[in-house]
């Protein structure tokens, strides 16, 4: 599974793809994939969200 979370209220939502519309904040909004891909929070496949992403949001990336 995939996590993502939404970019208006920070909700996240495990699935193999973004829903297109928020479960909490029932917009449609950009999800952002936050699964760990790398080792520092235990690599692919290991079922964990990545912190370094969780705290970012799209207009930090900008």
């Amino acid at each position: 599974m995939v996590f993502w979370k939404c970019n208006q209220c920070n909700y996240i939502a495990e699935t193999n793809s973004p829903p297109d519309k928020c479960p909490s904040c029932q917009q449609e909004c950009t999800f952002v994939d936050i699964t760990c891909y790398t080792p520092e929070c235990g690599g692919a496949g290991s079922g964990n969200i990545d912190p370094q992403l969780v705290g970012q949001n799209e207009k930090d990336k900008k």
